[in-house]
């Protein structure tokens, strides 16, 4: 029953915000500092450590820093159907890069709207196959 509790309520935040680290990047295309990020919303490096870690869960104040800093939909640290398809979109950029992006959304671009709604199908049937697979 917890488990379905967990997965029902989303990633926990320090995953969430892991995620934002690992998809989001400076304007330079380089990743972000938890130092760098720490400094700008005004915490210390060791707390920035243990917000990654799941030690804590910050208040609402730090949330909307971090979300103005990673420029991120509030909601994206929320528990709803929003937040959970903004940290599918973030895992997604995690997994790609952003050369592989960038790729698929040129290539994406070439394509005529039937085209392009083929792939997005076959793209939507490959994840619910994936998933299940991971789910048994």
């Amino acid at each position: 029953m917890a488990v379905a509790e967990s997965e029902a309520r989303g990633p926990a935040f320090a995953e969430k915000l892991q995620r934002l680290f690992d998809s989001v990047r400076r304007e330079d295309g380089q990743k972000h500092s938890k130092a760098a990020v720490a400094e700008a919303v005004g915490v210390s490096r060791g707390y920035m450590y243990e917000l990654l870690n799941g030690k804590y869960d910050p208040g609402y104040a730090l949330v909307v820093k971090l979300a103005e800093y990673f420029e991120v939909d509030l909601e994206y640290f929320a528990n709803s159907e929003k937040s959970r398809e903004l940290n599918r979109q973030y895992e997604l950029l995690a997994k790609l890069g952003e050369n592989q992006v960038n790729r698929l959304a040129t290539r994406a671009s070439q394509l005529s709207p039937e085209g392009l709604r083929s792939v997005l199908e076959f793209m939507d049937f490959q994840a619910e196959r994936d998933r299940g697979d991971a789910d048994g």
